[in-house]
């Protein structure tokens, strides 16, 4: 990834993360839906997932995203793979920042740059991303953790509803 590029993947990742709090506190759509998505990994229900619920949940995402089955995600696969929030920024007029999070987040999780993801690129992010959402470092994702905290969630919910500038 270029300089410029970096640059600019930084600063939208910043603003992502400094919208955390305020999505934490959102009772919208956006929020439901990354609750459903905590749901579907806490199919024990037990409050929170661990790691290897959350790596076997990544293969299977992977793995639904590869349409043409050759384990690479392009950008095209990446794109079109629906998180369930694309209505929700139709809806808000916000299809071009959807589309930009989605965009910073194939950028950051493309390790080499060189426009696909590989699986093990894939496992990587999930694991980086989830020892971020992991704010109290017990090895669990609690749903506020996952909601406020996992990148995709943020990034597409920042994006449909963006925090007010001050």
């Amino acid at each position: 990834m270029r300089t410029a590029s970096k640059l600019l993947a930084c600063s939208l990742i910043a603003a992502i993360v400094e919208a955390s709090p305020v999505l934490a506190q959102e009772v919208g759509e956006g929020r439901r839906l990354a609750e459903m998505a905590f749901a579907s990994l806490d199919r024990a229900n037990r409050g929170f997932v661990n790691r290897g619920d959350f790596t076997t949940f990544g293969s299977d995402v992977f793995f639904s995203m590869d349409g043409d089955q050759n384990n690479r995600l392009e950008l095209a696969e990446f794109m079109n793979w629906d998180y369930g929030m694309l209505p929700l920024a139709q809806e808000a007029g916000q299809e071009d920042a959807y589309e930009t999070a989605l965009r910073v987040v194939f950028a950051f999780w493309d390790r080499d740059g060189d426009g696909s993801i590989t699986p093990r690129e894939h496992q990587l992010s999930l694991g980086a991303d989830f020892r971020r959402a992991d704010t109290d470092g017990d090895g669990r994702l609690t749903r506020e953790e996952f909601t406020t905290g996992f990148t995709v969630m943020v990034a597409l919910r920042a994006a449909i509803n963006p925090a007010p500038v001050e």
